[in-house]
Formats: C-alpha cells, sequence, structure tokens
C-alpha cells in the first residue's frame, strides 16, 4: 500500500525517540476523565507504546514480511526499566528492515524518507539553540529529502512527493528571511513557537505521505490566493527578464514604426492622404502584430497549461504548510512577498490560555 514503508520509517523514528510518540500532547485540549473518553494523545506512554508496537506488527506485515519484531515487543514491555536495552532491539530491527528492503529501491527510500523526515522536524528543541534547526533546512539536508520523495515512487501516494518538497522549500524560504531574527530571539520564548510549529507541520506531512484524505482535498480560498500571486510575480519576472535580454528589437520596432510614420506625413500632401497613408501603415502593422501574436500565442498555449499545473501545485502545498507565527517587520513581510512566502496569521483573539478541567463550566 502507498505509504506503508514511509509509515514504517516514521513509527521506527518514534520508537527510538519516545518524545515523538507525545506530539499530540502539544495541541489537544485539555482532558477530563470524568466527562471524556481518552484520544490517543490523552492515553499514559506505557499504553501509547502497546499502540505503536501493535502498529509496527501491521506495518511489518505489509513491508517487510518475515522481519521478527519479538525482541522489540518483549524489551517494549519493560521499556520503562531499560530504555536502553529497547533502544538496542529497535536499532536491530532496523537493520533487518534494510536487509529486507534492500532490493526494492522505492521502499527502502519511502523508509528512508520517513525516518529522515521526522529527524528534520524533532532534532531541533527549544534548548538546543537556533543552529540546529536552521541546518535541517540547508541546501543538502533539503536536497536529500527531495532526492527519497523522487525515488520512493508508487510507494507512496501520487502526487504527495510534489506537495511536500514544494511545502519543504515553503519552509526553506521563510527560514532565509527570518534567519537573523531566529538566531537572536531564539531564547526569547521564539524558539519553543517555532518547534511547536515544525511539529504540527510533522504531523502535517505525515498526513500528506500516507495519503490521507483529508489533506488531498482541493486547496483553501487562501492558498490559491497564495498561489496566484505567486503566478503573477513570476509571469512579471519573466516579462522584464525578456525586455531586458531583447530591448534593442523592441526599440528598433518603435524606432521603425516612427520613422514611417514620419516619414508618410512629411512626404504627403493633403489631409485625406495623410489618412489614408496613416490607416494603411496602421493596417499593416496591426496585421503584422496580429500574425505575431497568432504565432506566440500557439507556442506558448503549453506553458499556460504548464503555468496552470504549477499554480495548483502550489495552492496543494501552501495547503498543507504550517509556518510560525512570529512577529514580522514591514522589511520581513515585503521580503517574504519577493520570496513568495505566506505570512501566518494569527488570531490572537482564539489563541486563548488554556483552562483547566475544573474550570469546566458545569
Amino acid at each position: 500500500m502507498a505509504g506503508s514503508a514511509f509509515s514504517l520509517g516514521w513509527l521506527m523514528a518514534q520508537l527510538f525517540d519516545a518524545r515523538r510518540l507525545r506530539v499530540d500532547e502539544l495541541f489537544t485540549p485539555p482532558f477530563d476523565p470524568a466527562v471524556q473518553l481518552p484520544l490517543v494523545a490523552d492515553l499514559d506512554p506505557g499504553r501509547r507504546l502497546e499502540l505503536a508496537l501493535a502498529d509496527l506488527d501491521s506495518l511489518l506485515a505489509t513491508v517487510a514480511s518475515g522481519v521478527p519484531a519479538g525482541d522489540v515487543h518483549t524489551a517494549g514491555i519493560s521499556a520503562d526499566g531499560e530504555p536502553e536495552s529497547f533502544g538496542l532491539k529497535v536499532g536491530v530491527l532496523h537493520q533487518a528492515i534494510l536487509d529486507r528492503l534492500v532490493g526494492d529501491d522505492q521502499a527502502i527510500s519511502a523508509y528512508q524518507l520517513g525516518l529522515a523526515l521526522s529527524d528534520a522536524c524533532w532534532l531541533a528543541t527549544p534548548e538546543g539553540g537556533a543552529e540546529a534547526f536552521i541546518v535541517m533546512f540547508q541546501r543538502g539536508q533539503v536536497a536529500a529529502l527531495k532526492t527519497w520523495l523522487a525515488s520512493a515512487g508508487d510507494a507512496i501516494p501520487h502526487g504527495a512527493a510534489g506537495i511536500v518538497g514544494q511545502s519543504l522549500e515553503n519552509w526553506q524560504d521563510w527560514i532565509e528571511v527570518n534567519a537573523k531574527g531566529i538566531t537572536q530571539a531564539w531564547t526569547a520564548g521564539q524558539g519553543a513557537e517555532i518547534v511547536k510549529a515544525l511539529h504540527i507541520q510533522a504531523m502535517v506531512w505525515h498526513s500528506v505521505l500516507v495519503g490521507d484524505p483529508q489533506t488531498s482535498g482541493s486547496p483553501a480560498m487562501s492558498a490559491w490566493i497564495q498561489a496566484s500571486s505567486a503566478v503573477v510575480r513570476a509571469t512579471l519576472k519573466v516579462t522584464v527578464s525578456v525586455l531586458r535580454r531583447f530591448w534593442w528589437l523592441v526599440l528598433l520596432i518603435v524606432v521603425v514604426i516612427v520613422g514611417v510614420l514620419i516619414l508618410v506625413v512629411l512626404s504627403l500632401h493633403g489631409a485625406s492622404r495623410v489618412w489614408t497613408s496613416l490607416l494603411w501603415v496602421g493596417g499593416c502593422v496591426g496585421g503584422a502584430s496580429y500574425g505575431f501574436q497568432s504565432s506566440v500565442g500557439k507556442a506558448v498555449s503549453g506553458v499556460g497549461a504548464g503555468l496552470w499545473d504549477a499554480a495548483r501545485a502550489d495552492a496543494t502545498a501552501w495547503n498543507v504548510t504550517w509556518l510560525p507565527t512570529l512577529p514580522q517587520s514591514g522589511r520581513q513581510r515585503r521580503s517574504l512577498e519577493r520570496a513568495g512566502v505566506a505570512v501566518p496569521v494569527m488570531r490572537s483573539n482564539l489563541e486563548a490560555p488554556r483552562f483547566s478541567p475544573a474550570a469546566r463550566p458545569d
């Protein structure tokens, strides 16, 4: 099944680093056992580990049948008492999975993608400093992730590679504009906000790469607006680039037309003759322009379709991109706009302090 090998790699990273099994705790509402049944995020760590191990059996049967996970199950029962032993067992299982998948390029790429993308979202911590965060989105790191996305092929859902790859670039552009501010203000509380946003982004990327139908629908209107703005900026850049390269040709055409008009006006006498000649010249120029536009239109008809496809892909990527909501100066906003990055909107009235279950109204 598309997404299974990726899910296995993602789950193995969670088993090896127990923090990643608790990602839901960051943004789930308060839990009151008196009136609520628990969600997975509300379960204690031991029970959550049991569910993860059950999921492991299912994924192994689908992706790497025949690879035993009994030792991991046994060590997982006593993981609280012997976490190092459990980590060693997970490492041995990881090697066995690699041995099993080594002959399947798409599956092993998707498996490694699950590991590496989880690392990109979890190795940075508020205590680790801004450098540990920025380095995960450097050119080489993102290039490696995009290579595994492309190599995964049918092992991940159709179109997911382009969506997640563009979303990674959105994060790159945002970091490029905010790098100085991130480095200076990381310890002033911004680090925690950035890491929290990255953990939320991890859940969204995971949903896309396992084929979650909730993330594969039509993009929201705000995503289309951002994509349309990017297309307009790209068109303007292409136009300016063409004019810079071929300004001499445009100038030559203008000079020729102006010269012909001046020659007609100076050479002919009588208003009727002048206007007839002007109309004749205008008709010739118009006909030539129409023919030129028709030829160009036919030549670039495929480009229009390509732009539409690019806009849709960009809108879909923005639909699954979750950037941190940090204060942005006017200069930063302009830089983000030039880079084609949407500034996240902070809804301050909805970000109220979390109330305790004891304060819940009857």
